[in-house]
């Protein structure tokens, strides 16, 4: 709530609705209403199930007209029950939290797999859409990564991406993210960085990843990067940003490698 104006309004509001469903019977259409008009009063302190809970609870002993002893006795009860029932609320989130958190995850590197690119990314967007700022987004891929599972064998080129991972991961802002995009692909958030912005942290990892020896067999490897931002590139969603820069990428090997190449640096023709 930004103040406790506003939140006694809602509370106000609240019992409004709540005594209205109560004494319709459970009318689904007194709880549809109340979601619509409850909702505008709603932030994210408030929705929390603890806060929620007890808004509710005082709401209801009011409703209810508890005040004389047999009237607490009865409500303890009921209270204990809602108590009850919130720490199993919280367990539970806890819990739907954990397994998220598990599924998003690249069980090989840490690091979000492509299953968390949609929410990570589509609130990224949101904000950089709502705030005005800029947003890049930077397709990362290992040059010759196949020549190194053939020379070395699969758990040296897995070595090989968690040490990489972990070296980008090192080198982001706070709020950045890297994901893995799939194989040796890696995806890099940049919020409030344009193409100016961005040439600089990508390029320090570009370099240190040339700069030094992976593993136990003292690999060494590049990295060709393709980014694209927002809304320089003049991309119409979080998917359209991707796309460019997987063609910047494109191009970033067919020049040679070892490279970052830009959306806005592409010709026609490759767009």
């Amino acid at each position: 709530m930004k103040n406790s104006k506003d939140l006694s309004i809602f509370t106000d509001e609240y019992k409004k609705h709540l005594s209205k469903y109560v004494l319709s019977g459970g009318d689904d259409e007194v709880l549809y209403e109340a979601y619509q008009q409850l909702i505008v009063f709603l932030d994210e302190s408030t929705a929390q199930a603890a806060n929620l809970l007890d808004i509710h609870s005082r709401a209801l002993r009011d409703i209810l007209g508890v005040k004389n002893d047999n009237d607490m006795v009865q409500w303890i009860y009921i209270q204990r029950a809602t108590e009850f029932l919130l720490q199993i609320l919280i367990a539970t989130d806890a819990l739907l939290l954990s397994l998220r958190e598990n599924i998003e995850r690249d069980p090989l590197t840490g690091v979000y797999n492509r299953i968390g690119i949609d929410r990570i990314l589509s609130k990224m967007w949101k904000a950089s859409a709502e705030k005005n700022v800029p947003l890049t987004v930077a397709m990362v891929d290992i040059d010759d990564f196949k020549l190194v599972n053939d020379t070395y064998g699969h758990v040296v080129g897995d070595e090989l991406l968690q040490e990489i991972s972990s070296l980008i991961k090192r080198s982001l802002r706070e709020g950045d993210a890297v994901l893995r995009f799939g194989g040796e692909e890696f995806l890099i958030l940049l919020p409030k960085a344009d193409t100016e912005g961005a040439k600089i942290p990508l390029e320090r990892i570009r370099g240190q990843i040339e700069n030094r020896v992976f593993t136990k067999k003292n690999i060494k490897v590049t990295i060709s990067v393709g980014a694209a931002s927002y809304p320089d590139d003049r991309p119409l969603s979080p998917e359209e940003l991707i796309e460019f820069a997987d063609k910047a990428l494109y191009q970033a090997k067919e020049r040679g490698k070892n490279v970052i190449v830009f959306y806005g640096e592409l010709s026609e023709p490759y767009k």
